[in-house]
């Protein structure tokens, strides 16, 4: 099948199984939608026990890559990044992740994907942006709704900043951002401020002027900040010092 088999004597058979299916699967050999050979097949194309490919198939499992159809096959699938954000997430929950700490991530994070998505958002996804906000501008939206729209407002973001790598780390940590929109939610609510915040934010992407999404990403940030330490979630030094010039893109 697909790609040539190179078995090593010293390497871990298991392992070399995996890595030949992830090559294959990445390569694009055997596409999301379409089934790997059965297993019996596999271990006589491969020269390895059935028990070390049903292994070697439990490890792309769980990282995304396969999905077992009890009667059908080993369908390859399309969920890596999902796998991916899951084990982040489960990480930083067992860490006890503060939310001073996602103050300070946020700050390196979304600063630079703002700019990013100044310089690379495609209209469609200056329109998903622009409806991700829309129920922060209704006066009736419920809580859930507001928090939500906040929430996809920021993944929507990273998404336009058009690197696959920002997008994986800000949805891993969803939950604790989540947790800082209700916190800081009950502060300030459905304010003109909030709403301005994030309306500046997308100005300057739409106005494809990476400095100005920048600086409006990072004066949304100290205001969260403000927030959080006016409830005691954030102590200690200032995460984000007052702005400078040279805070600036040049």
């Amino acid at each position: 099948m697909i790609l040539p088999w190179r078995s090593t004597k010293t390497a871990d058979l298991r392992e070399q199984t995996v890595q030949y299916l992830t090559d294959a699967i990445l390569s694009q050999q055997v596409k999301p939608g379409e089934f790997l050979p059965p297993e019996g097949l596999l271990s006589k194309q491969l020269d390895v026990s059935r028990s070390t490919v049903r292994e070697a198939i439990t490890v792309l499992e769980t990282r995304g890559l396969v999905r077992r159809q009890h009667g059908i096959g080993i369908l390859v699938t399309d969920q890596s990044q999902a796998a991916a954000v899951s084990s982040l997430s489960l990480l930083l929950q067992t860490r006890k992740t503060t939310l001073r700490d996602l103050v300070e991530v946020r700050l390196g994070l979304e600063c630079l994907i703002a700019v990013l998505a100044a310089r690379n958002a495609t209209a469609d996804e200056i329109l998903a942006m622009e409806r991700a906000l829309a129920p922060m501008s209704q006066p009736d939206s419920t809580v859930a709704a507001y928090t939500q729209a906040d929430l996809e407002f920021h993944l929507r973001l990273s998404e336009a900043s058009h690197n696959p790598v920002y997008v994986i780390l800000l949805d891993a940590v969803r939950d604790l951002l989540l947790e800082s929109i209700h916190a800081t939610y009950r502060l300030d609510g459905h304010t003109e401020r909030r709403l301005r915040d994030h309306t500046q934010i997308l100005d300057g992407v739409r106005l494809h002027d990476p400095q100005a999404a920048q600086s409006a990403m990072r004066s949304h940030l100290q205001n969260t900040e403000s927030l959080l330490r006016q409830l005691g979630l954030v102590t200690g030094p200032p995460v984000l010092e007052p702005t400078t010039s040279e805070d600036h893109l040049g």
